[in-house]
């Protein structure tokens, strides 16, 4: 019988030296990229054109269904669905695309350099013709630090 003194040594047996596995991590990252392209792609906005929107500060965000955008440019054009249209022409085809899309929402998309006078035009125009039920398309105002009342300064 052999004795185990203090000085005995234990034997470890050694496996394998321990790697770093690339392919789960790669999966993952895959995974993750797959993510954020599905997520961007659902939160892009319908960009109506190149147009510079007014901020607003009162209003709500529109519900997630198919517009009917009526846009202005800076140069006075009219667009409908990114579909160039004269002043004339803007009921009839309003009237035409409700036919199809009889839930949708009348938006009204005026880029800021274009005329009042222009967007005045298209909204008399869409209220003569029973169409009074659209929406002012804005941007969302950023807040902006209030500057100090100089009445409440000591």
């Amino acid at each position: 019988m052999a004795m185990h003194g203090r000085f005995s040594r234990r034997v470890r047996r050694m496996g394998d030296d321990p790697r770093v596995e690339l392919t789960p991590m790669i999966d993952v990252v895959f995974l993750l990229l797959t993510f954020f392209v599905f997520s961007i792609v659902l939160m892009v906005r319908a960009d109506v054109l190149d147009v510079r929107l007014p901020e607003l500060t009162a209003g709500q965000n529109a519900e997630r269904v198919t517009p009917i955008t009526i846009a202005v440019t800076d140069s006075g054009e009219i667009v409908i669905n990114r579909e160039p249209t004269t002043l004339e022409q803007v009921v009839e085809t309003v009237n035409a695309l409700r036919e199809t899309q009889p839930d949708s929402p009348l938006l009204l998309a005026v880029d800021t350099r274009s005329t009042a006078g222009g967007m005045i035009e298209l909204i008399d125009l869409l209220v003569e013709a029973g169409l009074s039920d659209f929406s002012i398309v804005g941007r969302e105002a950023q807040p902006t630090e209030s500057e100090p009342d100089p009445a409440q300064q000591p």
